[in-house]
C-alpha cells in the first residue's frame, strides 16, 4: 500500500515538531523518532535534511541548525530559534474564536457541514480558554435597514435610545438627515423633536427603531442653538483635544493652548470638560464655569455623605 505523501502544510508543521522534540530527545535512534512520528526512515531523512538548512537570515555554519545523523542517531545543536514547541497562546486562539464566529455568520445557512465544522472546532478551543469572547455586529442591521428606508421616503422615526452622557433610554421621535462615521463609529444626523435640536445618535446605542409616520418641517441648521466654549488646554494636548472632537497639532510648547469648540449639546460639552483630568480649563462662557463648578460641589458632597454615614 502506497502511503500517501504529505501535503507542503503537513511537512512544514512536522518539521516545526521535530525540532522542539529532538531537543528534549538528544541522542534518539532514527528507527524510534521515525515511529513517534509516523513515518519511514527515508520520510525522517528528507525532513532532517530540510532542517539541516534550516536557521536565520545569513544561512552560515553560525546561523544554520547543527544536525547530526549519520550514525542512526539524532542530535541537534543551535535550534533555539525553532526550538519552542508549536502551541499557539491563550491571546491567538481568542482572536480564533472571533473569526470563527465572523466566519459562521457570514456563512450560507444551507452549509449545513461548514457550520458543524465550525461549531466543532469552537467547542475544542472553548475547552483550552473557557468562553471568553464572541463577536457580533455592534450595529443592528434591521435598525440600519428601517433607518435607510425612513430617509429615502422622508419619514420620521420613533426610537429608544441608550444616552452614554446621562447613561438612560429615551424614547424619542426624530427625523433622520443622513447616515455617517463619526471617529469609526457608524452615527445618525437627525432633527430631534424632542429636543428641538439637531442631534447625532449613534446606531449601536439604538435599543429600537421604528417608522413614525410622515416628517415634519425642520429648520435650517444655523437657525438652531448651538453651545460655543473656549477652553484652555494644559496638558495632555493629543487626548484632550480629541476628547472635544478639535482639530490636534503637533507641538513641542508645554504652553497651554487656547481652542473653541461648540456642540448642540450642553451636557455633552459638561461631562467631557469634567472628565479632563484637570487637563482642561472651560474659560468662557462664565456660566458654564459656574455650571462645572455646581456639579463639583455635588460630586464632592455625594462623597462626604457616603463617608460619614459608614
Amino acid at each position: 500500500m502506497v502511503k500517501t505523501q504529505s501535503t507542503p502544510v503537513e511537512k512544514a508543521a512536522r518539521l516545526l515538531d521535530l525540532v522542539p522534540y529532538i531537543s528534549t530527545h538528544q541522542g534518539i535512534a532514527l528507527s524510534e523518532l521515525a515511529e513517534e512520528f509516523n513515518l519511514s526512515e527515508s520520510e525522517l531523512l528528507s525532513d532532517l535534511n530540510t532542517l539541516w538548512m534550516c536557521g536565520l537570515p545569513g544561512y552560515t555554519p553560525l546561523e544554520l541548525i547543527d544536525l547530526e545523523f549519520d550514525s542512526g542517531y539524532v542530535s541537534i545543536r543551535n535550534a533555539e530559534v525553532l526550538q519552542r514547541v508549536r502551541l499557539l497562546t491563550k491571546q491567538e486562539l481568542v482572536i480564533i474564536l472571533l473569526g470563527l464566529d465572523i466566519l459562521r455568520s457570514s456563512l450560507d445557512p444551507k452549509r449545513e457541514d461548514l457550520q458543524e465544522a465550525i461549531s466543532g472546532l469552537t467547542i475544542k478551543i472553548k475547552e483550552i480558554v473557557g468562553n471568553v469572547a464572541t463577536a457580533s455586529p455592534i450595529v443592528n442591521s434591521t435598525h440600519r435597514a428601517i433607518i435607510t428606508q425612513a430617509i429615502g421616503s422622508r419619514m420620521d422615526l420613533s426610537i429608544k435610545y441608550h444616552s452614554a452622557i446621562r447613561d438612560t433610554v429615551t424614547e424619542r421621535v426624530i427625523t433622520p438627515l443622513e447616515l455617517s462615521l463619526d471617529y469609526g463609529f457608524e452615527v445618525l444626523n437627525a432633527y430631534c423633536q424632542s429636543a428641538e435640536g439637531f442631534r447625532t445618535f449613534r446606531l449601536d446605542n439604538m435599543k429600537s427603531v421604528e417608522i413614525a409616520g410622515s416628517s415634519v418641517s425642520v429648520p435650517q441648521q444655523s437657525d438652531v442653538a448651538e453651545f460655543i466654549w473656549q477652553l484652555l488646554i494644559k496638558s495632555r494636548f493629543r487626548t484632550s483635544s480629541e476628547r472635544f472632537r478639535s482639530t490636534y497639532k503637533a507641538r513641542e510648547s508645554t504652553e497651554g493652548e487656547q481652542v473653541t469648540v461648540n456642540s448642540f449639546s450642553q451636557d455633552w460639552l459638561l461631562r467631557n470638560a469634567m472628565s479632563t483630568l484637570a487637563s482642561v480649563e472651560v474659560q468662557l462662557p462664565l456660566s458654564a464655569r459656574s455650571l462645572i463648578a455646581e456639579k463639583c460641589q455635588q460630586s464632592l458632597e455625594l462623597y462626604e455623605n457616603w463617608a460619614f454615614s459608614n
